[in-house]
């Protein structure tokens, strides 16, 4: 046994330990705080003024076209069931000018009007739906208690860094929560329903949305309006896509359901040709992460065919011919051979993580929008050529980092840095508290 000393030349401390010990996961240090990466949560984003309180009665046209919709619905659950649905306690117009004081926003006004005409209830879950309207006690409650755990729960390492865009495209504006969403529903299970009262250019106001439990990508785009998705539930019972189980007492409907849109798919390359392996992958027009595995040789010009991808992820491949899609947002690349030059200029790739080739810091200097970096487990021609690049988030490994700070400057906005490979822990501790002075 040994005894393996080093010093913190910061403070002058002195470490001893009869055994080396080390990091077993990387060091993460966040700098700042209040640092968003792109298309994640703007906590300081204001609601539109379109979508503020007034104290202006509920359209008459809204609650006149619910009350029909609402006398539609229950004319095909009652002949479905053998008896009406039974909603739950109305409220007036006083408790919903009162609840909006609270949420900051004016609801939409067929939302007003379901409120106002039919109220929650336990036996309703049918009339939106998989979901069932909730109290607007919780509609309030909902979106305060979970807009501060969306909003600290960005994570600057963590593996899913991009956000994926929500189909049809440009409808839903990319994040993870918004100011704006509120909550009007739920299925018992985990999943919500939500109003969007600040829609991406394509979008409407008020429109549906749903996200939960059963949502592996974004969120899922429901309907225009809840008017539009309470005609599609009235015309799934006119179809027969309606079903009741007398002995269960459940009402099961098949409308469209979002959490079924499929954005990721992983492929084991091996030989093949990546153009034909795409050929016979369903829904291109939906897929925004893909995973490349294990290739001989690929060439990444196949990914024409992938015009929404959004993040690129390739393991243990041999030679790389890079080509990127313009909505490609993060590159994750474990290749023997890749020539970075060839996505020079690329307008989006913000994120990336290299692995297994040279790197030359010129080739890194070309790319406009890149802000985070990940350059541990590659070798790189110019460690301190970094310093001069406009990164938000650095993640080096302990010879990396040590030829940065010997050189002198760090990149000058950086949020979060990493510290990934092999590291005593003690050099750790001491890399840690330089970086937090620096």
């Amino acid at each position: 046994m040994t005894d393996d000393r080093t010093s913190d030349d910061q403070g002058g401390a002195e470490f001893a330990h009869p055994v080396t010990l080390e990091t077993p996961n990387p060091v993460n240090v966040v700098l700042d705080p209040a640092y968003r990466m792109p298309g994640h949560f703007d906590p300081a984003r204001a609601v539109p003024e379109e979508a503020r309180p007034t104290d202006a009665p509920t359209d008459l046209e809204a609650l006149r076209r619910i009350e029909e919709l609402v006398g539609e619905f229950t004319t095909e659950y009652t002949a479905l069931t053998g008896a009406p649905p039974e909603f739950g306690p109305t409220c007036d117009e006083a408790a919903l000018r009162a609840a909006e004081r609270e949420l900051g926003v004016r609801l939409p006004e067929d939302v007003r009007a379901l409120y106002l005409l039919v109220g929650p209830g336990h036996a309703d879950t049918g009339l939106l739906g998989l979901y069932g309207l909730v109290p607007l006690s919780r509609v309030v409650a909902s979106r305060f208690d979970r807009m501060d755990t969306w909003a600290a729960g960005v994570d600057l390492f963590g593996r899913d860094r991009v956000m994926l865009e929500s189909v049809p495209h440009g409808r839903v504006r990319t994040g993870r929560r918004n100011a704006a969403w509120v909550v009007i529903a739920d299925d018992q299970a985990g999943n919500d329903l939500a109003v969007d009262l600040d829609p991406a250019p394509g979008g409407r106001s008020g429109q549906v949305i749903a996200y939960g439990r059963d949502f592996d990508g974004p969120v899922g785009y429901v309907a225009d309006s809840v008017s539009a998705h309470l005609a599609r539930v009235v015309e799934a019972f006119r179809r027969g896509d309606a079903t009741w189980d007398a002995e269960e007492e459940y009402l099961s409907i098949t409308v469209p359901d979002p959490s079924g849109v499929r954005y990721s798919r992983s492929v084991s390359v091996g030989s093949a040709d990546v153009a034909s392996l795409l050929a016979g992958t369903p829904s291109l027009d939906t897929l925004q992460r893909l995973y490349l595995n294990d290739a001989d040789a690929l060439d990444l010009r196949a990914l024409a065919a992938v015009p929404h991808l959004r993040d690129l992820r390739v393991h243990r491949a041999g030679t790389v011919e890079l080509w990127l899609p313009g909505a490609v947002q993060a590159l994750r690349l474990d290749a023997r051979e890749a020539d970075l030059s060839a996505i020079a200029g690329h307008p989006a790739l913000w994120d990336l993580v290299l692995s297994g080739h040279p790197v030359r810091a010129a080739d890194l200097a070309a790319l406009p929008a890149l802000r985070h970096l990940d350059l541990s487990r590659a070798e790189v021609d110019d460690v301190t050529a970094l310093a001069d690049l406009d990164l938000r988030v650095l993640t080096l490994n302990p010879g990396q980092w040590r030829l940065l700070r010997e050189a002198g400057p760090l990149p000058g906005r950086l949020a979060g840095v990493g510290l990934d490979g092999a590291t005593r822990l003690a050099d750790a501790v001491a890399w840690q508290r330089w970086i937090t002075v620096t």
